[in-house]
Order: structure tokens, then sequence, then C-alpha cells
């Protein structure tokens, strides 16, 4: 067997035969992967190539599930990625030099880097010992800056972010200002009514990734009630050969016809998004109850899908590579998911919390 088949096999067993605890992952449905392997793998979307019909149905569909799971009014599929939803904010809504505030990556933000394309950051304050954005002490910033554009959003996401109160802060110092919930590793409880209604709570626009709670391939989508939004969003995805390419060329056929498969396969699932929340905060009461110390106790340990440890950052890497080894992956900062585990069925985490305990013990 050619080596990469080889390895591509093992993997597959490999994590199959696993409990996946990465917060930023999730399992693909038969169904999912079989579009995404399908002859749309190697095709084009535009009506420049003859044989694209079925495509462009398959895409503009796609659009009307989401717009009926979100109960939005536009929805965009083409992003590749949850960075290129970023870049699209960034270029609709920001000027050269503008400044845009988000939370800095040592308190959980995206990493984005907003100097490279020529754009300042502020970082919003958290509070202090967790990773919420701090409101109060966001105001005095808004007072002193002329921000363009804030991205409320965060890799580590154990309660909502207060956008009704950002909301406040946009309008009240920055009356241009652009306010966008990047709601990347809660797609899939937003889509099924859980943890916050971003749109209804104030943000313009909701951008995220596709592969996290929401259980589709890896990719991106825009989603918001705004026309103009909508409009100015289309320029930097569609192909237009006469302004030319922005953020997309192709933007592969198969990826958005599986995102369709999980998004049809999410509408007959609504309650998946509650499970994955009790889920976690059964999977982080059972770790309490076995000595396995886990943050935020005394708010119910968690309201997405995320727990974390209230470990070291040494033991967290050590855990990590000890899980590892018997099939149990979380990630070395000592933060778990229950996205995964919920969508393939799973609902005893006092197995799963007993498992990890028992390895905690051993550091």
């Amino acid at each position: 067997m050619p080596r990469i088949q080889e390895l591509v096999k093992k993997h597959e067993s490999y994590r199959e035969k696993g409990i996946n605890l990465m917060a930023s992952e999730n399992y693909l449905s038969p169904k999912v992967r079989e579009a995404l392997s399908s002859d749309l793998a190697g095709r084009y979307l535009s009506d420049y190539y003859g044989g694209s019909t079925y495509a462009r149905e398959i895409v503009a569909h796609t659009e009307e599930l989401f717009r009926e799971l979100f109960h939005v009014k536009h929805a965009i599929v083409e992003p590749l990625s949850g960075n290129i939803c970023d870049l699209a904010v960034l270029f609709a809504f920001s000027d050269h030099n503008d400044k845009v505030a988000m939370l800095p990556y040592t308190a959980g933000g995206y990493p984005l880097g907003l100097e490279k394309f020529g754009r300042q950051r502020v970082s919003l304050p958290n509070v202090k010992n967790t990773f919420e954005i701090d409101p109060k002490s966001s105001e005095n910033m808004y007072g002193e800056h002329d921000i363009s554009l804030t991205i409320l959003g965060a890799s580590y996401i154990p309660f909502p972010h207060p956008v009704e109160k950002f909301r406040a802060m946009v309008e009240e110092h920055q009356s241009y200002g652009k306010l966008v919930y990047d709601g990347s590793h809660v797609l899939g409880l937003l889509a099924c009514g859980e943890f916050q209604c971003p749109l209804d709570e104030g943000a313009e626009v909701i951008i995220g990734s596709t592969h996290k709670t929401f259980y589709g391939p890896q990719g991106g989508v825009i989603l918001t009630d705004s026309d103009e939004h909508h409009a100015r969003f289309r320029e930097f995805m569609d192909v237009d050969t006469e302004t030319g390419i922005g953020l997309v060329d192709n933007p592969h056929v198969n990826r958005i016809a599986a995102l369709g498969v999980a998004a049809e396969e999410m509408l007959d699932d609504r309650g998946y998004g509650k499970r994955v929340i009790t889920n976690a905060r059964n999977l982080a009461v059972a770790l309490q109850e076995l000595t396995v110390p886990v943050k935020f106790a005394e708010r119910g340990f968690t309201a997405s899908h995320q727990v974390f440890l209230d470990i070291t950052p040494e033991d967290a890497v050590r855990l990590c590579h000890a899980l590892e080894k018997v099939g149990i992956f979380i990630d070395t900062t000592g933060r778990m998911g229950t996205a995964e585990v919920t969508h393939r069925g799973i609902t005893d985490m006092d197995d799963i919390a007993h498992r990890i305990a028992e390895h905690y013990k051993k550091l």
C-alpha cells in the first residue's frame, strides 16, 4: 500500500477508537464525508465553466439552509476558513491604520496579524482570572481611541460575550464603528438556539468556522441581516473579473456540499446544542467530584461546550500527553470540549471523567 494511504488508514483507525475532547474539532457524519469526497472536489462553480449547473444550485441551497438555521436574512458560505471571515470583516469595516478592538491572544483571543494588514490592534481587557471580556474597563478604552471595528470572539469561551453592553458603547463612543461576533467555537450552539443570540443582542454580523461545535467540514460562514453589509462582503467573496478576485477564487464546492448536508442534519436535531452543554457540565461535575480541579465551579463550570481544568500549565501539558497515549485527546492548556463526543452519541461523562482522573492522579 502506498505510504500516504497507509498513514491515512492508521490515522482514521487511531481517531475512531479514541475519545476526542478537543474543543476545536468535531466528527463528520458518513453523509457529510460522502459529499466532501464526491466528484465536486475537482469542479468549479462559475457559469464560465460548462457542467457547473448543480454546483451553483448546491451553493444556493446551502445558503438557504443557513438562513433557516440561524433565522437570518443573509448567509455567505464561500469562505474557506474562519480566518478568511476575519479578513472579510477587516477589509469591509476598516481602512489602513484604523484601530481594531479584539481580545489579546493571552486571554484566548484569536491571534489575527492585524499589523500585517496595516491595522492597529487595541486589546480588549478581560476580567481577572476568567476569559471574559470586561465591558467596564473597555468603556474607558472606547473613550480614548477611535475604534473602527470591534470583534468579539475567543478560543476560550465558557460563557457568553457581553454583546448588548458593547453595542451601547460602540453607539455612544464610535458612531461609525462596527460590531462583529466571532462565533467560531459556539456556532453549532447558536444554530440550535443555545448560548446566546448575537444579532438580537446588537452584533451586526456573525462570522465563524464550521467544524467545531458546528459539525461540518473545515470552512467559514458569514451571517447578517444587513443588506448593505451583505453586499459589501460579496465584493470580497464573489469572483468578478472586472474588479478582480478578492479573498476567494474557488470556494471548493465539495466543502460547501458537505456543509449543506451538515446543516440539513442539524435542522433535524436542534436538541444537539443543549446536549453538548449538558455533557460539558456533567463532565465538569464528575471531574470535580473525583478531585480533578475544574475552573468556574461557582458559576456552574460552563455555559458552552468547553471545560477548563484548574491546573498548572506544566501539568496541563503532561496530562495531555498522558491521555493521548490511552486514546483520549485534549489540548495542552487543560481545555476540553464535548461537541464531538455528543455528536457521536456518547452520554456517559462519568466514565470519561474516571479515565481522566486516573491519569491526572499519576502526574
